[in-house]
């Protein structure tokens, strides 16, 4: 068992060398120095190991955080001071029906690896329970830290609190066993990675009862919930030598792999269908410009379902919660004074905000797909003078898609903050209008600089540039990063502005300088 434990752990980190030494490959200016020998380097196999470690050492921690603190511990403070039961009674009750929703979504115990089983030979069985034990094995110890802190600041008894880890494995163990059960029965596995017809409702029930009850005044009683929780740990137990025995992991996995290729092929397949599906065929189409503008303004008219509908939501969306937020305020001023609070103090929010409504990367998926997989395969369409007169033309029309719902948000902030009495500072006023604009010019920009100078297509319509994968990864992770911080807010707002414009300029010039080398279709 621990042999092959071993053995995965090793494959993990050689996957992890060989993605990093191709994302370094991949910078412009290091892709003609290194080359396919820098693979079989033993620095970056250390150097990858340590990665390894560093990511599991954090994924077992942070995210038992963010579970414990933000699900269970954190409903607690509202009610607190409003219902007729104990936190200790409540942080249980809560974090026993989560158990039974993270038993479903959460179990990771067919977790199956097309180079482990496949090519490299090993035996299912072993595979499958050994990479099991060990995710149990992060669950008990994430968990621990966790539930000791807040069960004992919502003041659960120290011996449940530090019994409830091994009740989260023994629930987890329990469902895997079910779930095995009914696939000798059925022939059937509960895939965790997605909802189904026999698990979202389960989940949607159990979720509704974990917080509407208590706000009806009622959660279970303290010895109940934790005699159920302490109930899990002997069945985790019993169960467990079904789940470590039983003899068809080969070909569960073998059947999880096909259908994940499956998906995989039409996943890749669907973007090119939807977005074929909603270009405009109007023959009368055309343009009285030239050159590129010309080539430009009918992309636009023929693309304008996929461009500009999902904007068009956005602002509709924004428009109407700006209007319930008048209209409350009207009914309620005492309210306003909650709204202004919470607008100065939100604006880290912002940056995520406008992160998910941005039309970048969307906009830049249609240019390859429906203009620029084509047009790159002639020479005149890669000379440098075409690319960046492009460039200019398009980073134009993806600003004005973003600066819309931008426009209409910073807008409404301004209107909010004067309906609710306003702010001593002035310079209040001009930060909240002139952030979200600052922000959608940086995420056209970021958007469509990274598209060009990476270029992450190839032929096939299919991403295959780790980098662009990290960026785009890094870029959610530091919005998301930013909304969890408490920064003063003045400062955060200028901070935010300047940084836009310079990362707008500096984008830009590193576009003219590099993207006529950069700009091609990849060819693996």
């Amino acid at each position: 068992m621990l042999k092959t434990l071993r053995q995965s752990f090793m494959l993990r980190c050689t996957s992890m060398t060989n993605m990093l030494i191709h994302a370094i490959r991949s910078l412009p200016l290091l892709n003609k120095v290194l080359h396919n020998d820098l693979y079989a380097a033993d620095g970056f196999k250390v150097l990858a190991f340590i990665f390894v470690l560093m990511f599991e050492f954090v994924t077992t921690f942070i995210g038992k955080l963010a579970y414990v603190g933000l699900m269970v511990a954190l409903p607690l403070l509202p009610l607190q001071d409003e219902m007729y039961y104990s936190n200790s009674q409540l942080f249980v009750h809560i974090l026993l029906l989560l158990t039974l929703v993270g038993g479903v979504l959460s179990n990771k115990l067919i977790r199956p690896n097309d180079y482990a089983l496949n090519l490299l030979r090993m035996d299912a069985r072993r595979y499958t329970v050994a990479n099991y034990l060990y995710y149990l094995l992060r669950v008990v110890i994430g968990f621990l830290p966790f539930t000791l802190i807040f069960g004992l600041i919502a003041k659960v008894p120290v011996w449940l609190c530090l019994l409830l880890p091994f009740s989260i494995a023994g629930c987890k163990v329990l469902f895997s066993a079910l779930s095995l059960r009914c696939n000798t029965r059925f022939g059937y596995i509960f895939d965790e990675s997605k909802a189904n017809k026999f698990t979202l409702p389960f989940v949607l029930v159990l979720l509704f009862l974990t917080y509407f009850l208590p706000l009806n005044d009622f959660a279970l009683p303290l010895p109940v919930s934790a005699g159920l929780m302490l109930a899990m740990i002997p069945a985790g137990l019993l169960c467990w030598k079904y789940v470590a025995n039983y003899g068809e992991y080969k070909e569960i996995n073998q059947r999880v792999l096909r259908n994940k290729a499956d998906m995989m092929d039409k996943a890749k397949k669907k973007p090119q269908q939807m977005q074929a599906n909603r270009i405009s065929a109007d023959a009368t189409i055309t343009s009285s410009r030239k050159g590129f503008e010309y080539l430009n303004e009918l992309f636009i008219k023929r693309h304008r379902n996929i461009l500009w509908k999902q904007t068009t939501i956005i602002l509709i969306g924004a428009a109407f919660l700006l209007a319930l937020l008048c209209m409350l305020i009207i009914r309620k001023p005492d309210t306003g004074k909650t709204i202004n609070r919470g607008i100065i103090a939100g604006l880290n929010v912002l940056p995520f905000g406008m992160y998910l409504i941005n039309r970048g990367l969307s906009f830049t998926q249609a240019l390859f797909m429906n203009c620029d997989h084509s047009l790159l395969t002639y020479p005149f369409y890669k000379k440098p003078k075409s690319i960046l007169a492009l460039f200019r033309i398009r980073l134009r029309e993806i600003m004005k898609i973003n600066a819309a719902p931008a426009v209409l948000i910073g807008f409404g902030l301004v209107l909010l903050l004067v309906m609710t009495g306003g702010v001593e500072q002035p310079i209040y006023y001009a930060v909240m209008f002139i952030s979200p604009i600052a922000m959608s010019m940086f995420f056209s920009v970021h958007y469509l600089t990274i598209y060009y100078l990476l270029q992450p297509y190839t032929a096939g319509s299919e991403i295959k540039s780790p980098l662009y994968k990290f960026i785009t990864g890094i870029t959610y992770g530091c919005c998301y990063f930013l909304m969890q911080m408490k920064l003063p807010t003045l400062a955060f707002g200028l901070v935010c502005i300047a940084f836009c414009v310079i990362y707008c300029i500096v984008a830009c010039i590193l576009v003219y300088k590099f993207a006529a080398k950069t700009f091609k279709l990849r060819s693996e």
